[in-house]
């Protein structure tokens, strides 16, 4: 389940390709293509960052449109729908993939890259349910809608080989929907140990209320795995600072959660709730 660099590189006779995955390393990409060119190669580009950022690249490399080759950045990935009805402004898949649309056919693998598998017909996700029985440790891993999470979809999910179930919490307004799904998930007997939520945070939030959803988490024994926004657009990674946060709040509140299984008194964050 490894995951390829951002900057998935490979070359096809006189042509060089580039699939670049985030927008921060747009500007790494633009110098290796200037280190193609003068190779000799044509340069093609593509993936999620060209998406987003389509004219950075202009003058050194050609859109090759689609080339994001998901099986080539993992060959354990697939996807079986694309797009999400949800529309979030923190996300890029409203710009990328306006249409929400579910595939009739797909690779399968283990790790199930759809936006929001959950938003999917029952007819679809039942197939897709059906297809992963043959496979071991299935992870979907961008993450399940609780908002949108029903019984029977936990049931059908049950009946497969699971390395992690992965939802997520966005704002604090969807407390119950994301506690409420938890406890269902966690009543039926699976491991909490296999359970994760993405938090988002430094989006339209304060320090307090990332708090609290994360501590809410972790007293429930879920893991949740912080998501600091980035701005859709940014070249440089963090350079984003939402109005209620600072740079060292940030810093101090990724480093916690991400070390959190640690003995507090390893962590710069004693003052974090001073801070705050």
């Amino acid at each position: 389940m490894g995951w390829n660099k951002p900057i998935l590189q490979w070359t096809e006779g006189k042509t060089a390709y580039m699939s670049i995955v985030f927008t921060w390393d747009l500007p790494r990409a633009y110098s290796l293509a200037i280190g193609y060119r003068q190779q000799g190669y044509d340069v093609r580009v593509g993936g999620t960052a060209i998406k987003l950022m389509p004219n950075i690249l202009k003058d050194v490399a050609i859109n090759g449109g689609d080339i994001s080759v998901l099986e080539k950045h993992n060959p354990d990935a697939t996807r079986t729908s694309v797009g999400c009805p949800r529309k979030c402004s923190f996300c890029g898949v409203r710009l990328i993939e306006p249409e929400f649309l579910e595939f009739p056919i797909w690779r399968v693998a283990p790790i199930v890259c759809d936006n929001n598998l959950t938003a999917c017909s029952r007819a679809h996700f039942n197939k897709v349910v059906d297809s992963l029985k043959p496979v071991k440790n299935i992870d979907i891993n961008q993450g399940l809608d609780a908002r949108l999470f029903r019984k029977w979809h936990l049931d059908r999910l049950r009946e497969l080989s699971l390395y992690k179930l992965r939802f997520s919490w966005d704002y604090l307004g969807e407390e119950s929907q994301v506690i409420d799904t938890l406890k269902m998930v966690i009543d039926s007997g699976f491991p909490k140990a296999k359970l994760h939520v993405y938090v988002l945070f430094n989006h339209d939030d304060t320090p307090q209320e990332a708090l609290y959803k994360c501590e809410m988490l972790w007293n429930m024994g879920v893991v949740p795995n912080v998501q600091r926004f980035q701005s859709l657009d940014c070249l440089v990674k963090n350079k984003y600072i939402d109005s209620h946060w600072n740079k060292l709040l940030l810093t101090d509140f990724t480093l916690y959660w991400a070390r959190r299984y640690l003995p507090l008194e390893t962590h710069r964050v004693l003052r974090l709730r001073e801070l705050m």
